[in-house]
């Protein structure tokens, strides 16, 4: 995905969900990592970041 310099990582889940409606949901609920790490929504994108958007889940 293409973003535009000093993307964060919340600029990246809304443009997800933008690119793919079908994924309902909030951005904001969604966990993400960062090259294998979890981070905050604010967390700003460097380029060659891989990004990981883990949704919600919940059950046992």
């Amino acid at each position: 995905m293409s973003l535009s310099d000093g993307a964060s990582v919340s600029d990246a889940a809304r443009e997800l969900l933008r690119l793919h409606p079908s994924i309902a949901g909030d951005a904001a609920r969604l966990m993400i990592a960062v090259n294998e790490e979890y981070q905050e929504h604010d967390y700003p994108l460097s380029d060659n970041d891989e990004v990981a958007f883990i949704p919600p889940v919940s059950g046992g």
